[in-house]
């Protein structure tokens, strides 16, 4: 499943069990949850070694943001363009990492969930409550990363999914206020979507204003991220236009 005219590797999501001969370099996104297993160090080691962290806990605070961005991105966007759940909770994936982020995404069944209610309400339960706050528990038990910093990564990985998408900007924004609405957490504290221009086409795209630093600027790479709240909204604005 991916999303027409971006990058396969954010939404793309394999279906089924790996080859035989790749079973071992694919982590059981439920293993992850645990702050002592060796798939989680196996995560936090790859990022640590590729990006240079001085710190563990900074390591984790990476680690949630672009986990975020890339494992449960389809649910959140296929939710988006679809009012339909697909089932990435954490029993029902598996990852791939290899130096900086995520490298591939497989569901174990790849299905949506039956429509009971509403479906945002779903939504949350699967990504949030079943995957991505039980990662940031998990983070933070094993690195004593701040808890509210690790879900200020959530949110910018959930908004991530939305805003890197070349859907309608309109449809996005509605979608994005109607999950933090219901989401738990006070993740609509922790950033907020605004609109660019893109000086090289005139269009118009979502971008996200995060206000909890992932200290990756702490890294040997010593750079601030596009949406790093220590530089000003303003900046960040003029920047997001004229990179798009």
């Amino acid at each position: 499943m991916s999303d027409a005219g971006r990058s396969r590797s954010r939404w793309h999501v394999e279906a089924g069990p790996p080859p035989a001969a790749e079973a071992a370099d694919w982590l059981a996104a439920d293993r992850l949850l645990h702050p002592t297993s060796p798939e989680l160090g196996r995560l936090l080691a790859h990022e640590h070694e590729a990006a240079g962290h001085r710190t563990a806990h900074a390591a984790a605070l990476t680690v949630m943001a672009v986990y975020a961005g890339h494992v449960t991105a389809a649910a959140l966007l296929h939710w988006a363009l679809h009012d339909e759940v697909l089932d990435l909770s954490a029993p029902n994936v598996l990852v791939t990492a290899d130096g900086h982020g995520i490298t591939g995404v497989r569901a174990r069944h790849l299905r949506t969930l039956p429509q009971q209610g509403a479906t945002v309400r779903q939504l949350c339960d699967v990504v949030l409550d079943r995957h991505l706050f039980p990662l940031a528990d998990a983070l933070h038990r094993r690195t004593r990363a701040g808890l509210r910093q690790l879900r200020g990564g959530i949110a910018h990985g959930c908004a991530t999914a939305l805003c890197a998408s070349d859907a309608d900007p309109d449809l996005l924004e509605r979608r994005w206020n109607q999950f933090t609405e219901h989401a738990p957490g006070d993740l609509a504290a922790l950033g907020r979507v605004a609109r660019v221009r893109r000086a090289s086409s005139g269009a118009t795209r979502l971008v996200y204003l995060r206000r909890t630093c992932c200290l990756y600027y702490t890294s040997v790479e010593a750079v601030r991220c596009a949406s790093c709240c220590l530089t000003s909204e303003g900046e960040r604005l003029r920047s997001y236009a004229a990179s798009g």
